[in-house]
């Protein structure tokens, strides 16, 4: 009978051993993933969000939303060292460390997805599953700068949405309509003599020199010839 209260006890305290040990383990696990402590150790800091490995190469530090328990969303912390450029139908992959210049290198801040260094102006092109870093073509980081909303920013020559400048924009005729409600600064429209744009893209039909936003109506906008819901969209 003792021996067998013996093997009980010792297999009770193994037991709880067993458990302790996976639990912890599960924890570390949980954290290693949401942080990822130990891909973090193999980068160096150098400014901001920028870290450099082992062998002098350039990364940004991003991250992503994955679901956590419940209704829980964790960010999951990675590193990438590219830049887009994007013209036409090409996207060209380059590494940070060709491209960006660290020691003019400055964020705009004030929620603007917007960047630029001494050479170039950058769009975060932001998801749930990350961002890309895309180099505006053709900004001009000296005279460039970002509007209220957060996805457009100007030059001295061109009006951006999405880090692309707005083809056939008239620039120097141009009027940008931001939304009538008070409580935010958003861009409903762009308008120059003679085309209308939303989010960056012709409203086709649109009357230009009439085109006006509206408040207390069905619609949110109107011209000699038609009414307009949201997204440029035509009220029937």
């Amino acid at each position: 009978m003792k021996d067998i209260t013996s093997t009980i006890i010792v297999f009770a305290i193994l037991l709880f051993t067993l458990t302790s040990c996976k639990e912890h383990r599960t924890i570390r696990n949980e954290k290693a993933l949401t942080l990822q402590e130990k891909d973090s150790l193999k980068y160096e800091h150098i400014k901001g969000k920028f870290y450099k490995d082992n062998y002098g190469k350039l990364f940004e530090q991003k991250a992503y939303a994955v679901a956590g328990e419940g209704e829980m969303v964790n960010s999951q912390i990675y590193f990438d060292s590219l830049v887009y450029i994007s013209s036409a139908d090409t996207v060209i992959e380059k590494s940070l460390s060709e491209v960006i210049d660290l020691s003019t290198y400055t964020d705009f801040g004030g929620g603007t997805m917007y960047s630029k260094d001494q050479n170039n102006v950058y769009y975060s092109n932001a998801s749930s599953g990350g961002d890309f870093r895309l180099l505006v073509v053709g900004a001009d980081p000296n005279t460039f700068k970002p509007l209220s909303d957060y996805l457009y920013g100007m030059d001295n020559k061109n009006i951006f949405y999405r880090g692309k400048a707005i083809e056939g924009l008239n620039y120097n005729r141009h009027q940008i309509l931001y939304t009538l409600d008070t409580t935010d600064d958003f861009i409903d429209y762009i308008i120059d003599d003679k085309v209308v744009f939303y989010n960056g893209d012709t409203v086709e039909g649109a009357d230009a020199k009439t085109f006006k936003l509206v408040n207390g109506q069905k619609w949110s906008a109107e011209d000699k010839n038609y009414k307009y819901e949201c997204c440029g969209q035509r009220f029937e």
